[in-house]
């Protein structure tokens, strides 16, 4: 019985010492697998915490967001949104060159301040170079391309602050392309414009001096065509002349004068040009009918005219026109144009005063 006990004894012993080395095994390889996962994270938190705390990343533009790339891009190479409106920044350091990478090659490009900065332009790239040690200085970048005007502020920081290239060469999509389509637009508007101007001009001066010929040649016709009537009536001291009448095809000119010889201001409140008609053998064809005759100038009425005043002026009438007050036309009564009535109604102080000039024959 002894030696069956001790026996157990030894068994019960081995039995533990396997289970005791399988549970230390397990616990070591979970122990190891949790550190193995942990250790990474541990080790970038790490990381990030003494680059945030010991590089202070430098932001090229104070006015504007960078876009979210990668902590390693997100320190040297600054990729922006093109804005209207904004001024980007370019932090810079002794010994250090900037790079600023623009969509297309600039037209021109001005420097503020030349005593604290230099610049070189290459292609597409402007490079940018502190030239003194004073960290106050600042100044500013233009940059003038067809897209629109790049405004750029220049400041000397630390060396961990420097903006060593300021990309903004892949974002033409938005402000630039709108810029140049409306300066391209603009410019063919100014081209064209100064173009038609010009040729508005020269025709305007053709015309010109075409309505001079043509006002020369009707004065000469006028002048050839010329019937003379000299009929005046007077009434208050004021005298209506029908001079004369000259045809231009089938236009009629009636040249009249009226003359003020008293000293009191008249009133020409409207002109009537009329086609007597009618008459028989009892009444030895005497007109006892009126046709209006439509005036297509404008003649001068409705305005006032001072003392001692003449004037001249021409009534034009077409044969065959239309009247103006019904709108018909001539009848056959009226085809020839034969004792015509002047009529100038003029308000003389408060008296209606009527001019007639009868028997008026073209």
């Amino acid at each position: 019985m002894k030696l069956n006990s001790n026996q157990n004894l030894k068994e019960n012993y081995k039995y533990k010492l396997k289970f005791t080395f399988k549970y230390n095994t397990i616990t070591y390889c979970i122990n190891g697998i949790k550190l193995y996962k942990i250790l990474p994270f541990f080790l970038i938190l790490f990381l990030s915490y003494y680059i945030n705390f010991t590089a202070k990343p430098s932001f090229a533009v104070s006015y504007s967001p960078l876009k979210k790339y990668t902590m390693r891009k997100k320190l040297w190479v600054h990729k922006l949104r093109i804005k209207s409106g904004i001024i980007y920044q370019l932090n810079t350091s002794p010994g250090y060159v900037s790079v600023i990478t623009l969509p297309v090659i600039p037209l021109d490009v001005a420097l503020g301040n030349t005593g604290a900065f230099s610049e070189q332009i290459v292609g597409r790239q402007i490079f940018i170079k502190p030239i003194t040690y004073d960290y106050k200085e600042t100044g500013n970048l233009e940059i003038y391309t067809k897209y629109g005007l790049i405004n750029v502020l220049l400041r000397i920081s630390n060396a961990k602050s420097v903006t060593y290239n300021l990309n903004i060469a892949n974002t033409i999509k938005n402000v630039f392309v709108k810029n140049y389509v409306k300066n391209k637009i603009d410019a063919l508007k100014t081209t064209l414009s100064k173009k038609y101007k010009t040729r508005e001009l020269s025709l305007s001066k053709k015309a010109e001096e075409l309505k001079k010929e043509k006002r020369s040649v009707m004065n000469l016709i006028l002048m050839i065509n010329r019937k003379i009537i000299n009929k005046s009536f007077t009434e208050d001291g004021v005298t209506l002349t029908a001079l004369a009448v000259s045809r231009i095809k089938n236009f009629y000119y009636l040249q009249y004068q009226l003359t003020n010889n008293s000293n009191r201001k008249f009133f020409v409140r409207n002109v009537y040009l009329y086609k007597e008609y009618g008459g028989n053998f009892f009444n030895g064809y005497t007109p006892d009918k009126l046709e209006e005759i439509p005036v297509i100038n404008k003649t001068p009425h409705n305005k006032y005219y001072m003392p001692y005043k003449i004037i001249k002026n021409v009534i034009i009438f077409k044969k065959g026109g239309k009247s103006g007050s019904n709108g018909g036309g001539y009848s056959a009564q009226s085809s020839g144009y034969t004792n015509m009535r002047l009529s100038f109604h003029i308000l003389y102080g408060k008296r209606l005063i009527k001019l007639k000039i009868n028997g008026i024959n073209p």
